[in-house]
């Protein structure tokens, strides 16, 4: 006997709009996340650190609409900077304050007590109007953590937080030498940057949290296991940060200058070459790539010199002994000069920006890794009743 066909039922296309508003029918506020095509054609919202190659790095590859995702801190999201001494981490995090009072304001949360008012001036912060930079350096981790939702509801631009490590646990100062004080720093971090993002997210707030690395004797991992680096401030900066950014310093930035006590031109150390690496990016397809770039001592980020060598190896710049040449597209007319410096010089207006759009192929090329990078050297939520239980007994 021939099969009955077994009737084909089309499953029913539940209606997502009437299921939310039942299951949010008693809340206040909605879940729904508006989407539109306008996130094609401009970037996420975010802040410029004040480096070329770092905000391309976090950039990522340019869209079908030519635009690249985030070449910034983001706006609303957690960021994590960690590396050792030397590397450019306050210095990036001031850069960033820099940019973000140009045109807005921020909170820098300076538990360390190590800011310098004058070098952060030389980067641009504008260190007394406090309309638009505010200094705070609280006593207790708790203090802390509240200044940081007070700030991030009023919809502050950008929090830095300076180091994650080194704010200090209110029952800390009542039982220094207790059994409990044995990872509640990075307890109480856990238990406030879920709630904490939640508030940033709402607010547009940017956060940059900097984290140092310490010694940390290795386990029974086996044969020749000893000390490994671990960033301050527990795990939970490295689970709810969306961006985390290694630094560190590859070499040494060496050239000549007059000694007025010798009278004579001697050798001296302007600065340090660091690098960048991305270990974790939420807004872009940049994650586990690396940039280099320079640090010249007392002024910061050097792009132009960053920019310059970056296109000596991309040979968009050509060295022939001690001088340097360069043809601008522009014009066709050709540069050339004796000397690093002496050749910059030489250069006309805009050209860091016509240099940066030649150099910007090899930094995508895939031939090197995708590094783009420079010759390593030898180096030397809710209300704050939220919180509760969190910010402590303060």
């Amino acid at each position: 006997m021939p099969k009955k066909k077994v009737a084909e039922t089309k499953k029913k296309t539940p209606d997502l709009t009437a299921i939310l508003g039942e299951a949010e029918k008693d809340q206040k506020g909605s879940a729904l996340v508006e989407l539109d095509t306008e996130s094609l054609t401009k970037s996420i919202p975010h802040i410029s650190t004040g480096s070329l190659a770092i905000d391309y790095l976090i950039g990522g590859k340019e869209n079908t609409k030519g635009v690249r995702p985030c070449p910034g801190i983001p706006r609303g999201k957690i960021t994590n900077i960690y590396g050792l001494a030397g590397s450019g981490k306050t210095t990036i995090a001031l850069q960033t304050a820099a940019t973000a009072c140009e045109e807005g304001t921020c909170v820098y949360i300076d538990f360390e007590n190590e800011v310098e008012p004058r070098y952060a001036q030389a980067l641009g912060v504008p260190v007394t109007d406090k309309s638009r930079f505010m200094l705070l350096q609280p006593e207790t981790l708790e203090q802390g953590m509240k200044l940081m939702v007070k700030f991030a509801s009023a919809g502050v631009d950008l929090i830095v937080v300076d180091s994650v490590g080194a704010g200090v646990p209110l029952k800390f100062f009542a039982d220094p030498g207790g059994q409990q004080q044995v990872g509640l720093l990075a307890q109480k971090w856990s238990q406030f940057l879920p709630i904490f993002k939640q508030k940033i997210s709402d607010s547009k707030t940017a956060v940059i949290g900097i984290s140092q690395l310490r010694e940390k004797m290795g386990g029974m991992g086996g044969f020749g296991s000893g000390p490994t680096r671990d960033a301050q401030g527990g795990n939970a900066w490295k689970y709810y940060s969306c961006l985390r950014m290694m630094l560190r310093v590859i070499g040494k930035d060496k050239g000549k200058d007059w000694d007025g006590m010798q009278q004579k031109v001697v050798e001296t150390v302007k600065g340090n070459i660091a690098r960048a690496s991305l270990d974790k990016c939420k807004v872009s397809d940049s994650v586990h790539h690396q940039q280099d770039y320079y640090l010249t001592s007392g002024v910061g980020v050097d792009n132009e010199r960053t920019i310059l060598e970056l296109a000596m190896k991309a040979s968009v710049v050509k060295k022939a002994g001690a001088w340097y040449s360069w043809s601008d597209p522009s014009n066709a007319q050709e540069y050339k000069g004796q000397g690093l410096e002496g050749f910059r010089n030489l250069l006309p207006e805009g050209w860091l920006a016509t240099m940066f759009n030649q150099v910007k192929p090899y930094l995508s090329d895939k031939r090197d890794g995708g590094s783009g990078g420079l010759a390593e050297v030898e180096s030397d939520a809710g209300d704050l009743d939220d919180f509760g239980g969190i910010l402590g007994d303060s």
